[in-house]
């Protein structure tokens, strides 16, 4: 590459170039000059300079404008009492829980604030494989529900899930894991709720044989129940291998993320007087009761029949409200049938008002308890429903399940 030439003029400089003496007279031009060029930039700097720092000072102290929320902020705070004192913080009121059935029950959506988790029950079909329940939670979602119950124990003792426990293959129906259940509600942004039978467990009796009823001075030979036409077992609150089983159970769901479980089935079988030839005493004692209690874990909300509490003394499904202090942590699902408490018998006929005497009467049974309500939808329209689930929010209730 060749390379470029470049061309230009030399300047000569000389040591004393714009450095000529001056006049007397440019002397004293110069400095009036000087002075007035002083006292203009000092009027412009207290012009522009004194607001700069009334500014700059103001920083940080300076009262801002009131912020108004969104429309939905608005709509959320608008049952909240009014801030009494400037160091009062507002409080976001905590989410209602309903549990319902997708086919046949009001839109739950269109009745209560936006801030109600609705849930429909999800058939246990559904829990056949990912594609299955997606397409299932979708539907339901669609429907204005925000959450789904899965039956992943029913009363036959069948698992809806792939559990993970030992000898329990055969008795497996459903096609994912507990961990797999939870990753589609994720995906579908459905809160997933849990339902078990604790004693209605004929599959896990003759799984794991200890857990059943035994006949006395017969050894291993289990009991059958001959109440519901064919042979059924039950497990036995006061077998260690019922315990065990149920807990085990219980520890994998909550692993899975299900932070909410509903236990049915709290409960001894309906013997009969000709068991006690085959059944021992102490079963049929006043303060059997006491054997319920090994198979309760904190945070179970455990399923009454509002007619048993409500019974002296307390019904079969009741009888663990008989020491209510072995209930601490646990709520009471209390399900309210008009059909098993009728008019006849002194309750209100309108909807509304059999409810709330319901309500009041139990709460006076449950020690303290927290009573989610259940509602037997079968015995109400959907007009009765609105009704009821207005009420339920006016007495305050946070969780309450719509069947």
């Amino acid at each position: 590459m060749n390379k470029r030439k470049h061309y230009g003029r030399k300047i000569k400089k000389t040591k004393n170039l714009y450095r000529r003496r001056k006049t007397a007279k440019q002397k004293v031009f110069g400095t009036v000059v000087l002075a007035i060029a002083i006292g203009a930039l000092a009027f412009l700097g207290f012009c522009i300079g004194k607001p700069l720092l009334d500014y700059i000072g103001s920083i940080g102290t300076k009262e801002m404008p009131d912020w108004t929320p969104a429309d939905s902020y608005v709509r959320a705070q608008e049952s909240q009492p009014a801030e009494s004192t400037a160091a009062d913080t507002t409080t976001v009121p905590e989410n209602t829980e309903v549990f319902g059935t997708a086919d046949g029950v009001t839109d739950i959506a269109e009745v209560n604030e936006p801030t109600v988790i609705a849930a429909a029950e999800i058939p246990t079909s559904a829990l056949a494989n990912r594609s299955s329940l997606s397409a299932v939670l979708a539907k339901t979602k669609a429907a204005g529900y925000n959450a789904g119950v899965v039956q992943l124990k029913d009363r036959k003792g069948i698992l809806h899930y792939k559990s993970g426990i030992k000898d329990t293959e055969d008795i497996i129906k459903g096609g994912m894991t507990a961990d797999e259940i939870i990753a589609v509600f994720e995906e579908n942004k459905m809160i997933p709720v849990a339902q078990m039978s604790l004693l209605a467990d004929q599959s896990g009796c003759m799984t794991f044989t200890d857990m059943s009823y035994k006949i006395k001075n017969e050894g291993d030979v289990s009991w059958l129940d001959y109440t519901g036409g064919s042979p059924q077992r039950w497990a036995n609150p006061e077998s260690s291998a019922t315990r065990e089983y149920n807990a085990q159970i219980t520890a994998e769901l909550a692993m899975a993320g299900f932070g909410d479980i509903i236990v049915t089935d709290l409960v001894f079988p309906d013997f009969q007087d000709y068991d006690r030839e085959y059944i021992h005493e102490k079963y049929f004692r006043s303060d059997r009761y006491n054997m319920l209690y090994n198979v309760v874990k904190t945070g179970y909300v455990i399923e009454m029949n509002a007619s048993d509490v409500l019974e002296t003394p307390f019904g079969r499904t009741a009888e663990a409200l008989c020491d209510t202090s072995k209930l601490a942590g646990n709520s009471i699902a209390l399900v309210i049938d008009r059909k098993a408490l009728t008019a006849d018998a002194g309750y209100p006929a309108e909807a509304r008002s059999f409810t709330e005497t319901v309500l009041s009467l139990a709460e006076k049974k449950t020690g303290g308890l927290p009573i989610v309500p259940v509602i037997d939808g079968t015995g109400f329209d959907d007009a009765e429903k609105t009704r009821i689930i207005a009420l339920l929010g006016e007495l305050g209730y946070e969780r309450y399940i719509i069947r």
